[in-house]
């Protein structure tokens, strides 16, 4: 992605501090809003215990543990919109759909409902971006900041770079809101694609 970020430069972040980085910049995200792009298809959640409950293989239990988030998700996207700006993410996904990505678009669902506005792109149309690397995993805050989220081999949080020259900034949201206007709103490719296919068998 040599044409989209510079080769050198930026700030690496630990994952502790990307993550203190990334909350005392985020509430002040201006009305250009974050645009989150996520192309990897697996990622370790840690402890979110509905993630949990997918690893052990419980789906109903996953399912109904998102569920419960429901008042959580309401609350936090009202804070978002009374701020002044909006969430919006690109979620490449990869055929056949994977236990990860089929779950993540479950909770994706629900938050898609209280406000957060996410588009999904079909992997193959995104080849052309991808001759040499594939695209990476992006957290852009408005017209500030620019995060490059790095990971361990087994998809587990490493921090971030992070980029704040507004050249580099403005180039990484450019691309994910062109991301975004290529794919198509969640609520009907989850209708379509994702509601009707069976429990995954665990990861």
């Amino acid at each position: 992605m040599s044409h989209l970020l510079p080769a050198t430069g930026g700030a690496y972040l630990d994952q502790d501090a990307y993550i203190a980085d990334f909350n005392r910049r985020f509430w002040r995200t201006d009305a250009e809003g974050f645009w989150k792009l996520e192309r990897m298809q697996s990622y370790d959640e840690g402890d979110f215990p509905s993630w949990l409950a997918l690893r052990d293989g419980d789906w109903s239990e996953s399912l109904r543990l998102i569920e419960e988030l429901r008042p959580e998700y309401e609350e936090y996207y009202a804070k978002i919109a009374a701020a002044g700006f909006a969430l919006h993410r690109v979620r490449v996904v990869e055929r056949p759909i994977i236990p990860y990505v089929q779950w993540e678009l479950n909770i994706l669902s629900v938050k898609y409902e209280y406000g957060e506005r996410v588009s999904v792109l079909d992997a193959m149309e995104v080849a052309g971006e991808e001759t040499e690397d594939p695209l990476p995993e992006l957290c852009v805050l408005g017209t500030e900041a620019v995060y490059v989220l790095d990971y361990y081999s087994r998809s587990e949080p490493n921090g971030a770079v992070l980029h704040t020259d507004p050249a580099t900034v403005t180039r990484a949201r450019t691309l994910v809101q062109r991301l975004y206007a290529a794919g198509e709103g969640l609520g009907g490719y989850f209708a379509r694609e994702v509601a009707g296919l069976a429990a995954p068998r665990g990861l």
